[in-house]
């Protein structure tokens, strides 16, 4: 999966607070862990220098120098020896073996040079300092023990560490804070891949050959960016669906009711036809606001003075008697069942022009009376008295209910839920309507987060700066 530029500085600024919390933790953690974890370590260091022994020579040529510096390399060599070590724990009467030692000194030349220098680092500076001291003494007899004609001298003696050189506290918690930022944004593209939830109006495009008819925002204050974790939260606390799922009023957010006024908008450009315009409103499955959105279009609908029928066609758990305030039953089963007149279920509602027909008693049969000819006499009589009937149905992904209703209708609206609804339960509902030869008018995005909603943002800027204006 690649990557455009934009697309990484969304992702970035989407998933911003874990990569600043993952930075930060990271940053504070080796900080902490260097400060009061690791024991802190001490290096005391001596530099010696080797005299080639030319006394005569009043220049030095190129081959002279190699000749110096692999003295220096041949004595470095002796100094690795075990009788080296020994004799170094032997004088310094510290509780450390010859192996120890060795393992605590590093022996190197210094940048090619006639000088090499002995460094020893453990956790207790005057242990360094003394094993130093020692070989600083033992070194030179013992190189000239081998080789009776060299000559070392001490160029920078050794003293008493008083910082430790081990950890680099700022540079440890620098490395902690980059591991932190690159495991965040790593962890961010993976779950950018994984994740199978639909993520934003671009995602829909790219993915289907179906319009966006409209981007609904959610309708409470917070901007909601559907992460995992407010994902896990929306299901463990159902008061949020509560929240953000209910009519348009005159305390709806402007966002919300201008998003529902362009999805009208939209519906009609997809419906140019004379009469009565029947609907279908279905989601892939529960929960992703397809009851709130056929609410709310109808209301948005009957605004216009047309006038407009609501069918809740969920005969197992039809919602929109509670959106307006009335009763179940009588319905549209009771209604199909022979059981009563159909002016008997049309509930006139708080809204111009808004009519109800709630789902009724919820029969043993829902799919066989959906499917039934008394469906089809039902909506031929309905449709001479309304402009519009939305038809609210279960999900396609649940039950088979709305299929049966596509023959009836002019098109089916597909609602999803931002960060919630999956590609796989998409293409589960795609599947199943393009098999029943269903008129697809597009998609509604619900549930789209705040921040995303550039424009409708502009367009309040604007609307309330013409205010002003008047």
């Amino acid at each position: 999966m690649e990557f455009s530029f934009k697309e990484i500085a969304a992702l970035m600024v989407k998933r911003f607070l874990l990569i600043s919390v993952c930075t930060f933790s990271g940053l504070f953690l080796f900080l902490l862990v260097s400060s009061f974890i690791v024991q802190p370590s001490y290096t005391a260091s001596v530099q010696l220098y080797v005299n080639p022994n030319d006394k005569e020579a009043t220049t030095a040529t190129l081959s002279e120098l190699d000749y110096a510096q692999k003295v220096v390399t041949t004595y470095i060599n002796f100094l690795k020896t075990k009788v080296f070590y020994k004799q170094v724990a032997d004088r310094s009467r510290l509780e450390y073996t010859p192996e120890e030692i060795r393992n605590m000194t590093n022996i190197y030349a210094v940048n090619n040079t006639e000088i090499f220098q002995v460094s020893v680092t453990s956790h207790s500076p005057d242990d360094s300092y003394q094993l130093v001291r020692v070989m600083q003494e033992v070194a030179p007899r013992l190189i000239k023990s081998i080789k009776d004609t060299a000559e070392i001298s001490v160029v920078d003696p050794v003293v008493l560490p008083t910082s430790p050189s081990e950890p680099n506290i700022l540079l440890n918690a620098l490395i902690g804070g980059f591991l932190g930022f690159i495991i965040s944004v790593a962890a961010s593209f993976i779950w950018e891949i994984i994740d199978v939830n639909v993520k934003n109006q671009e995602d829909l495009t790219k993915k289907y050959s179906m319009p966006v008819l409209g981007n609904i925002p959610s309708f409470d204050e917070i901007s909601r960016e559907r992460t995992a974790v407010k994902r896990i939260m929306a299901k463990l606390q159902k008061s949020e669906q509560q929240k953000t799922d209910r009519p348009i009023d005159e305390n709806t957010k402007f966002l919300v009711t201008e998003a529902y006024k362009a999805f009208r908008t939209n519906l009609r450009f997809s419906l140019r036809k004379e009469g009565c315009k029947k609907i279908i409103v279905s989601s892939p499955v529960p929960e992703d606001g397809k009851s709130t959105t056929s609410t709310n279009i109808a209301i948005t609908i009957a605004q216009t003075n047309s006038r407009v029928l609501v069918l809740d066609c969920d005969l197992r758990k039809g919602r929109l008697h509670n959106f307006f305030g009335i009763k179940s039953s009588p319905g549209i089963s009771d209604c199909l069942s022979g059981m009563i007149d159909v002016e008997e279920t049309i509930y006139s509602t708080s809204h111009d022009n808004l009519y109800v027909m709630p789902m009724g008693s919820i029969p043993p049969n829902p799919t066989e009376l959906m499917a039934s000819k008394q469906m089809e006499d039902l909506i031929q009589k309905l449709e001479k008295e309304y402009d519009y009937i939305i038809m609210d149905t279960p999900p396609v992904n649940v039950v088979s209910d709305s299929l049966s209703l596509v023959k009836l209708v002019d098109g089916v609206v597909l609602v999803v839920r931002e960060g919630m609804t999956s590609h796989p339960n998409i293409e589960g509902a795609l599947t199943k309507y393009k098999f029943a030869e269903t008129n697809l008018l597009g998609f509604v995005l619900n549930g789209v987060a705040h921040n995303s909603g550039k424009s409708y943002k502009s367009r309040y800027y604007y609307y309330n700066a013409g205010n002003n204006d008047d």
